[in-house]
């Protein structure tokens, strides 16, 4: 299997097609997958209301210190049915969020597959493709994408439950060896999850169907498949650290801004703060996004390239009986 080429073809096709750019987009929305809560701890006491003394700020002029302590009694003039409200709040937003994350996150895998798939098989002066045209292609197969993605979540969320302790007994009696071993089974289950999501787009599977076929061809070319996966392992990781650089930068203007005024003030450093990180993570959800659809570009040609060596493989005929 000729590696350069396929990365030179995942990068021309991802170029070529940009609108695998935005299904890459939509593809990192997995990462964003789970909204957490927190929790607010009222403490209650009857009808009797109490009082919070703030620290003293010594560092801080009157001015932020009466705002603080007005802050202070704001808050603990809440009652705590407004906090209870509040908390279940969260967890609703959370949830729809998580919803609404599986589905688009799984939008943009089956897009990215597919258009993939579609620009290998398409000729060099064929037009780019368009949304639609790709969007139309998915059709039969996003809701087994979806539903395997569903059941890997509540295999993950149920599973690591169990695996908590065996994990931890594992991680201390091997002298912290034993987690390189889940590293290696997590890596062979990552790529056969690709691998299966690929097969069912690329072959029109069903789910267990699939999964055994992402583990036949995972078995017969495992070399070639952790070659696969150490350069786009290794290369994914210093890419996106290059790419989480500039958000080195945000919290800069309000140090600045602590260290001129003496720490008594962090208005306009707080708000080039926040106006930096407004401009900086567009680009850094644009850019991961970008490389996404390279890297899963990559190992849908990647299994392209496999299953086809595979299909040209000589066939040993056995059992035939000689005719006279």
């Amino acid at each position: 299997m000729n590696y350069g080429e396929i990365l030179e073809k995942a990068w021309k096709t991802i170029w070529k097609h940009k609108i695998l750019w935005l299904f890459g987009v939509l593809a990192g929305c997995g990462a964003a997958g789970s909204g957490g809560s927190g929790a607010g701890g009222g403490a209650g006491g009857g009808s009797s209301s109490f009082t919070v003394q703030p620290p003293t700020w010594d560092f801080m002029g009157p001015g932020p210190h009466q705002a603080l302590d007005e802050f202070g009694r704001f808050i603990t003039g809440i009652p705590v049915w407004v906090w209870i409200m509040l908390v279940l709040g969260l967890i609703v937003v959370g949830f729809l969020l998580s919803v609404l994350f599986l589905f688009l996150s799984t939008l943009g895998q089956t897009g990215l597959i597919k258009g993939t798939s579609l620009a290998d098989q398409a000729d060099r002066e064929d037009p780019p493709l368009s949304f639609g045209t790709i969007f139309n292609a998915i059709k039969p197969h996003y809701w087994k994408v979806l539903l395997l993605n569903l059941g890997l979540i509540l295999i993950g969320l149920f599973g690591g439950l169990f695996l908590v302790i065996p994990f931890l007994i594992i991680t201390i009696c091997t002298c912290f060896v034993g987690p390189l071993l889940f590293m290696i089974i997590g890596w062979f289950i990552n790529v056969l999850v690709t691998f299966t999501m690929i097969a069912i787009i690329e072959e029109d599977l069903g789910i267990f169907e699939a999964i055994g076929r992402g583990w036949r061809v995972i078995t017969r070319n495992l070399g070639k498949v952790v070659v696969m996966f150490l350069i786009l392992g290794i290369g994914g990781i210093i890419i996106t650290l290059i790419i989480s650089l500039p958000t080195l930068i945000i919290p800069v203007p309000l140090l600045v801004n602590l260290v001129i005024t003496g720490a008594r003030s962090i208005g306009v450093g707080l708000i080039f703060s926040i106006l930096l990180t407004i401009l900086v993570m567009p680009l850094i959800i644009f850019l991961s996004g970008v490389l996404q659809a390279f890297i899963l570009a990559a190992w849908t040609l990647t299994f392209r390239r496999l299953t086809l060596e595979s299909d040209f493989e000589p066939t040993v005929l056995t059992d035939l009986d000689d005719e006279d």
